[in-house]
Order: structure tokens, then C-alpha cells, then sequence
């Protein structure tokens, strides 16, 4: 029996290891076809053609729930045709100290970017052990073997999947149907940032829709829910307990429960997507990994095995997949793609880094810009991005086709902004400097810029330029040679330097 048992577990695994194969084949397969580089199909591309304006949004414009332990805001492709053209939902949560988010499975491939505070997260991948426990980490089914004796002793110990730490700065890549929770154990609020891929093939329910399907909280529609909670979740009813919608004598009989446990389940949570921990107590949860170079491990493994499932046996695959490395860093300045003194730096969080986006065709880019510095004019060619921002405030331009101005204004701290793909823009950060997290809808964003090293003047016949522009070699060489020693992040130039620097001699 235990035989059988351990069989079915790794035939699960296997399972979800190939279906993340063939998902990212389908990936590779779009990519080659030109869908992730702008060749959607006449439907999917159609909101993108209606933009003529853009515009700096707050998360609340399509939902906004405050409930016990949280608050829960987003904008979806349902009420704003710019996060329809990417094919995104934006979210932010925020949940208060020893608060916890209730077990949902979204219907959209998620990315996470921690803003503010630290906690735990849960994310529960099918037919994975449940070997965690108390300062342990992942031991694999040799170690469960050799556990065995110890069983009769250790029945009452709590175990799970892998509890993992989070603090201001990680990336986290859900799976879409991916169960997860969320706990924040800090003394501050924990803040989530996030986008939902709806235009995803992990999504079927269609592009523009977002749908986190709750495992706890009161029925849809209930009208027995928490006097604390407020909000506009009356119009999409977000948050419903999925077991709420079974027959009691059902899900009893499937759980092996009896009845009242059963309707514990459906009934007893009141609040909606968050739930305070009872007054003086805190969760005890397995701790983390003790050492990030088992993750590294487990990254190289991935490689390693990407072509080659069929040939491990049991133990091997279990490792790999059960041991996914989802977070990575963004706030490390160790870690900067690029760093510019007086300037800023910026964290790029792609598939060479965090080798899971590679199956949710997902990124991220980090960017701290210092007082008055800005961006160099640039396009991205193969992703729509979704930038946030989490301090400061800035003037930001945005240029469409035909050179139509999209957007040119200010953002602030709270705000987000929809930069389709092919449209450039320049950012330039105010007197206290400027701060964002951008999602891509690439795992590995390729970008092209009118300015610095990599500007795609500079890499033109100097004879091309001129007779494209009507300017004289001597303009040209200007155009070209001014700022070839920059990045993407350009300093304020000397004149803007001085001015700076007068207004801190006058403060």
C-alpha cells in the first residue's frame, strides 16, 4: 500500500513536470511564430489599436475589499482597455501584521514583487511531499525513508510543502491553479504588488479576465460576512469559498469528515481573502531553507534535466520539481545589471536569473533612479511593460506610432502605467528622486535605445543618419558621440548638476 502510494506521488509529480514542459513549449513555439514579439493574432492585438491616450492609474479601479486582516485591490482588461492591450490584471494586497491571506488559486500566471514589509508564502505544487517542518529543509524520499521508524512517535508533528521568507524587494512566481497563502509575521504591513498574465495559454477563461478562486472565506454572495469588511467586491464577488458551492454531505463524505467539520469548512471563515490570527497567538510555521546554495543546486538541476524527465528515476524528479527556486531579489545592489553613479541602477529579473519565468514568459526590472536623473529613449521590442511606482515621484513620455504623444505627465508613489510594447519612452525622476518595479510580459525583455552604448543611431552609418536627418556630419557626430559612454540610466547632465547642487548650497 505505501508502495502504491509512493508511486502515485511520483507519477503526479512527473505529471506536473511535464505539463510545465509542454506549457513552455507552446512558450518557444509562440515566440518562434512571432506572437511574443508582436504578431498577435487580429483579436488579441485589436485594444492595442484603440489606444490613443494613456494615463497613470491607481490599483482600486476595477475592486477595492477591505476585510479582516487585508486589503485587496485591482485593475483588470475588464474596465481598462490599456491593461487589456498588455493582457495583465494588476494587483496589490496589503495585509496587516500577524494577518494572513486565505488559500486561493488564480486563474492567471502571477508575478509578486515585495514593496513593503516580510512574511512567509506557501505554494503548494501537486504531488510535492509534505516534509517541512520546524528549522528543516527540503530531504527528498530517501530522508522520508529513513523517517519511517520514526513515525508512531511523530504522528501529531505538523509538516507541509515548502514555507518559504519573503522581504521587501523578492520576486515570486505563482503557477496559475497554484494554491498559495500568504502570512505576514512582521510588525508591518506586508505589501504585494503584482500582475495576473490573463493573455497567458496557462489562462483559458479569456484575456481579459482575472478570477483568484478561494479555498476558505464565506459563499459567494453570503450575507453572513465580517461587519468589518468593506469595499466594492459586491460587483464581481471576488473571494467565494469554491467548498462553499459543494453539498455538505458531499464534502464530508469525500474527506472523510463529519458533517459539522464539513460545514466549519464552508461557514466558519466570515471575512473575504484575509483573516486576522486570533488575538495572541502567531502562527509556527517550518522554517526556510537554511543555505540559498541547495536553490542554486536546484537551478542548475533544472537545466540539466529540462529534455531528460523520462530518464531520472523517482527520487530525482521529486527534487527538481518540489524544490523549484520562485523568488529572487530585486533590491540587492549587489546584484544591479546597472549601476551609475549620480545616476541610479537597475535589477533585472529574467529567466537567466530566475529560470521558472521561463514557463510563465514573465520578468521584472527594478529601478532606482537618483534626483533629476532619467532613462535614455527606448522601446521595448517583445513585451508590453507594467510599471509601478514605490517612491518618489517623476515626468514621464510616452511616444506611439507615427509620432503621436501617448502620455506626458507626472507619476507618483501608488500609481501604475501601462507601456506597450514598441512605444518609447523616457522617464526622468523629480527633486526627491523616482522608484519602480516594471512587469514584463517577457521572460527576457529586449530593449532598444536612442541614446548611450547600445543606441541604435550610434550603431548607423554616420552618412545614413545624416541624410535620414538632414543634419551635418558634424550634428551627427554629436547626436552620436555626446552620451556613447552611458547606459540606459543617464546622470543629470552638468547644466542640471549645477542646478542641483545651488539648491542644496541655498537649503
Amino acid at each position: 500500500m505505501e508502495r502504491r502510494m509512493r508511486l502515485g506521488s511520483a507519477l503526479l509529480v512527473l505529471y506536473f513536470s511535464f505539463l510545465v514542459i509542454s506549457v513552455s513549449s507552446v512558450t518557444d513555439a509562440q515566440r518562434r511564430s512571432g506572437s511574443r514579439y508582436g504578431g498577435e493574432d487580429e483579436r488579441s492585438s485589436r485594444p492595442c489599436r484603440r489606444l490613443q491616450r494613456l494615463r497613470a492609474h491607481e490599483p482600486s479601479e476595477s475592486e477595492s475589499i477591505r476585510s479582516e486582516g487585508g486589503t485587496f485591490e485591482f485593475s483588470s482588461g475588464e474596465d481598462n482597455e490599456e491593461l487589456e492591450c498588455a493582457g495583465v490584471a494588476f494587483i496589490r494586497k496589503t495585509i496587516e501584521s500577524n494577518a494572513i491571506a486565505i488559500p486561493q488559486y488564480p486563474s492567471a500566471p502571477e508575478l509578486v514583487y515585495v514593496a513593503r514589509g516580510e512574511g512567509r508564502v506557501g505554494i503548494v505544487f501537486p504531488g510535492c511531499p509534505e516534509t517541512f517542518r520546524e528549522d528543516s529543509s527540503f530531504r527528498g524520499r530517501s530522508c522520508r525513508r529513513s523517517e519511517g521508524r520514526r513515525e508512531e512517535e511523530d504522528k501529531e508533528e505538523d509538516s507541509s510543502q515548502k514555507v518559504r521568507r519573503v522581504r521587501r524587494g523578492d520576486v515570486i512566481a505563482i503557477f496559475a491553479g497554484a494554491a498559495h497563502w500568504w502570512y505576514n509575521d512582521g510588525n508591518e504591513p506586508l505589501q504585494l504588488i503584482a500582475i495576473a498574465h490573463t493573455a497567458s495559454p496557462h489562462n483559458q477563461l479569456g484575456r481579459r479576465s482575472y478570477r483568484p478562486f478561494s479555498l476558505a472565506g464565506p459563499a459567494s454572495g453570503s450575507s453572513s460576512r465580517s461587519p468589518r469588511e468593506e469595499g466594492e467586491g459586491e460587483r464581481r464577488d471576488i473571494g467565494g469559498n469554491i467548498l462553499a458551492g459543494f453539498s455538505t454531505r458531499s464534502l464530508a463524505e469525500t474527506l472523510g469528515v463529519e458533517l459539522e467539520t464539513a460545514r466549519k469548512l464552508q461557514q466558519n471563515q466570515r471575512s473575504r481573502l484575509f483573516a486576522r490570527v486570533e488575538q495572541g497567538r502567531r502562527l509556527s510555521l517550518p522554517g526556510p531553507a537554511r543555505s540559498g546554495q541547495r536553490d542554486n543546486e536546484m537551478m542548475q538541476q533544472l537545466h540539466e534535466t529540462h529534455n531528460s524527465f523520462a530518464n531520472e528515476n523517482e527520487n530525482d524528479v521529486e527534487e527538481v520539481v518540489c524544490a523549484l527556486r520562485v523568488k529572487h531579489n530585486a533590491d540587492n545592489p549587489e546584484d544591479a545589471d546597472i549601476y551609475v553613479r549620480d545616476g541610479g541602477r537597475m535589477n533585472i529579473v529574467n529567466r537567466f536569473k530566475l529560470p521558472v519565468l521561463k514557463y510563465l514568459g514573465l520578468g521584472a526590472e527594478r529601478v532606482i533612479l537618483r534626483q533629476r536623473a532619467s532613462t535614455a529613449p527606448s522601446w521595448r521590442m517583445n513585451a508590453h511593460g507594467i510599471m509601478y511606482v514605490t517612491r518618489g515621484e517623476g515626468r514621464i513620455e510616452v511616444v506611439g506610432e507615427q509620432g503621436r504623444s501617448l502620455f506626458d505627465g507626472r507619476v507618483r508613489e501608488g500609481q501604475f502605467i501601462v507601456i506597450p510594447q514598441f512605444h518609447a519612452v523616457i522617464k526622468q525622476a523629480g527633486d526627491d528622486g523616482l522608484e519602480w518595479i516594471t512587469f514584463t510580459t517577457s521572460d527576457a525583455s529586449v530593449r532598444s535605445s536612442l541614446a548611450g552604448r547600445e543606441s541604435v543611431l550610434k550603431a548607423m552609418p554616420e552618412d545614413v543618419v545624416s541624410a535620414a536627418y538632414r543634419m551635418d556630419r558634424n550634428e551627427v557626430r554629436e547626436v552620436m558621440r555626446n552620451r556613447e559612454d552611458d547606459t540606459l540610466i543617464l546622470p543629470p547632465s552638468p547644466r542640471h548638476q549645477r542646478d542641483i547642487e545651488s539648491r542644496v548650497q541655498v537649503e
